[in-house]
This record gives C-alpha cells, structure tokens and sequence, in this order.
C-alpha cells in the first residue's frame, strides 16, 4: 500500500471518529507508542487515539487496514531508529512561532507523541527511565504551543527552539532505549553480586567516595588512580567481551556509566596538560562506545582535532554531530579560516558565532572576563556557555592557528 493511500485512508478513519485527531497528531501518536515500556494492542490505543469510530460499511474495513500499516511502520522506525520527525513538522528559521500555530504540523505531532506517553505508568520506572521521559516530555511540551515555547525557551528564544528541535531525536533515541531495552541489558545477579563485590566491598560508599575524589582531580598524579580503577572493571564485569557486545549503548547500561566518566577524565587530564593526541584518542573510543555522546566528549575532541590539525577528521565529526552548538560554530569557524582565509565563509561563520553568544568574541579576546567560580550549569548565549567553551581547550585551539585571534576581533 502506498504512503499517500495510508496518509488518505487513515484520515479518513479519523473524520469517522469522535475525537477527529489529524494526521500528524496519529503519526505523533503512533510513534510515542514505539516508546512505551509495554506493548499496548490496539483495542486499548485505538479508543485513546479516536474515541469512537463509526464504521458504516464493509468497505471502510480498509482505513483500518491502513491504520494498522501505519503502525506497523512506526514500530519499524523505532527498531531502526529513524526517530526523526515527518518533514512537514519543520521549525522556521525566521520566527519559530510561526511554526507553533493552533493545529499545525510540528504541535500536532509533539502532543500525539505526548498523549501516547500517557499511557506509561510511572510509577514502574526506575530513576534513569523517569528522567528519560521527563526530558522528553520537557522538549514536546516546549514544541506543543506558542505560550510552552515562550516558558521554555526564554531569553533566547529562537536559537534554543533551533536547539531543541534538532536534538529531539537524542532525547527520543535516549526515551526509548531506557524505557524499553534498558532493562533487557541489566546484569544478572551473579554478574550484579560479582560487581558488587568488586567495587564496594564491605563499605558501600567506597567506590563511590573514591570516585568522586578522582573525578575532582586534574593534576597528572590523578591518572595513577583512574588506571588502577580501570584495571579492576576491565578484570571484572567490562571484559573485551563485553565491550564488544555492548558497543554502542555503553552509556545506556547504567553498571558501565562509571567507566565512561573515567575514561572521559583522563582524556581530559591528557588534553589538559598538552598530549592531545592521547586525548583525542580516548574519546574517539568513547564515542564508538557511546555514539549518541550523552558525555558531550564531542567537545573536547573537536578542540583537540584543531590543535592537531586533523581538519579532514573534524569535518567528519561535526558532519555526524550536525548542530548549531557554539562549540561545533567555534569550529567551523576556524576550519573556515584556516581553509580560505578572511574570506565570506569564514565571516559567516563568524556572525553566526556572534549571534550565538554575543559574549564568545569579547571573552577570547580579552576584552571580557570571566567570574573565577562558575555555576554547574548554563543558558545558551550567556557568559558561563563561554567559559564552557573554553574549560574544553577553547582557547589553545584558537591560540594553535595563527592570527584567528586577530581575525576574530577584526570588525
């Protein structure tokens, strides 16, 4: 059956029914189906998407058939991962609220989603899976209208919306494995007592102190302990085996979570005290374990890649990372440069940077400073995305190619 036979008879279907929902608020619906922990049949979802269908003749049989196609590709998508939203539900580049009209594409499909999550039973998740699903929730919210936006997205408005958008499927890639595969990668008893036993011994804080004071520590004498703690998972529960059989979800399995943030660590010693290729190294290995980045190693790296002069192997990076982050500008930005010189590629990409964050150029170029104590967190365009920027190797990557530092203050 084709698309445009589906999409036709499933409307169809819905003007039969008393809740009437459009096409993109099913396809939403659908698609939130693909994440709930348990298969729901579809004489429980059915109702919940249509309310009551009135079926009049034999012939109509077949906008079910359709229907029941449509789901079936859903639940596809979600095996394969194609988690992308349907094209129609693009966000304009001009004024994001255009796009957030009363029964339009991109509201529509976000509420269908919402309304299908409904349906999961909070109360049965375990503390990764709730946070899964309120970051979900948090950006289809943002997306469900004008007034969500404005609450959500704030100051800034039009470059977070851009922002969240483009990270939808990460937090929906992120929903789904937690809230049905997660469990299906949790260790067995005897792997779980062995890991226990392992790391915590007959004090169960102990690792978790240890941890902790390692992760604090950047100096070069902190790599003797993360060595010796690596030693001891990778001779316990994280064999090559098990890496090889985990590859790509590493991050995922929360037993492994505290191997990724060492290994993270050292990378940053390494890049810290100036042997980037090592850095750079280890999170190219992170990034196969954990190729959605939950870590945001990709930050580092890109700053090491340009310290390196490894500009073929940072395009491809920021070719799978396709966002409009300061980090990935800042450095296309600097490819630009190094490529073509003072050229228009390079100044556009120079705008851009200033649109993002109107503090980037006065802080690298001195002519701002920062506070000596930064909050843990921050809001895209502000001053604490900056030092972000810069606790990455920001500023060792603009010093490693000559006069972009000029270029870069040069009106």
């Amino acid at each position: 059956m084709s698309p445009t036979k589906i999409r036709n008879n499933v409307i169809k279907l819905s003007e039969l029914s008393t809740k009437q929902p459009n096409y993109y608020f099913i396809q939403g619906y659908l698609m939130g189906l693909g994440a709930l922990p348990q298969l729901l049949p579809p004489s429980e979802w059915q109702p919940d998407l249509f309310g009551d269908i009135n079926l009049q003749k034999e012939s109509e049989l077949k906008y079910l058939e359709s229907l029941m196609a449509l789901y079936n590709q859903s639940m596809d998508k979600v095996i394969q991962n194609e988690l992308k939203m349907p094209a129609k539900c693009s966000l304009s580049k001009q004024d994001y609220r255009d796009s957030l009209k009363p029964n339009m594409p991109l509201p529509s499909y976000c509420k269908g989603v919402l309304q299908a999550l409904k349906n999961i039973d909070k109360r049965m998740l375990d503390a990764g899976q709730k946070q899964s699903l309120n970051n979900l929730s948090s950006v289809l919210k943002a997306f469900s209208s004008e007034k969500a936006a404005a609450k959500e997205f704030g100051e800034f408005a039009q470059y977070n919306a851009q922002e969240y958008k483009r990270n939808y499927v990460y937090f929906m890639a992120d929903a789904i494995f937690e809230l049905r595969f997660s469990n299906d990668l949790t260790l067995s008893d005897d792997d779980e007592a062995e890991f226990n036993s392992t790391f915590l011994d007959e004090e169960p804080n102990e690792f978790d102190e240890l941890l902790e004071l390692v992760l604090a520590n950047t100096e070069l004498k902190a790599l003797e302990p993360i060595q010796m703690l690596l030693d001891i998972m990778e001779s316990g529960l994280i064999t090559k085996q098990f890496i090889k059989d985990n590859t790509g979800h590493f991050w995922g399995l929360h037993e492994t979570r505290p191997y990724m943030m060492l290994r993270a660590h050292r990378a940053k010693i390494h890049a810290l005290h100036g042997y980037t290729q090592k850095a750079q190294s280890e999170l190219e290995e992170l990034l196969k374990l954990n190729p959605n980045d939950n870590q945001a190693n990709r930050f580092l790296l890109m700053n090491c890649l340009i310290i390196e002069k490894q500009w073929d192997k940072l395009d491809a990076l920021l070719a799978d990372f396709d966002f409009q982050e300061l980090h990935a500008t800042a450095s296309r930005a600097l490819s630009a440069f190094v490529m073509h010189g003072d050229s228009k590629p390079a100044n556009e990409y120079k705008k851009m940077l200033q649109q993002q964050n109107k503090h980037f150029t006065k802080i690298l170029t001195g002519q701002e400073k920062l506070k000596e104590q930064q909050p843990p967190y921050f809001s895209p365009g502000s001053k604490e995305e900056v030092a972000v920027y810069l606790d990455s190797l920001g500023k060792q990557a603009w010093i490693s190619v000559p006069a972009s530092l000029f270029w870069l203050r040069k009106k």
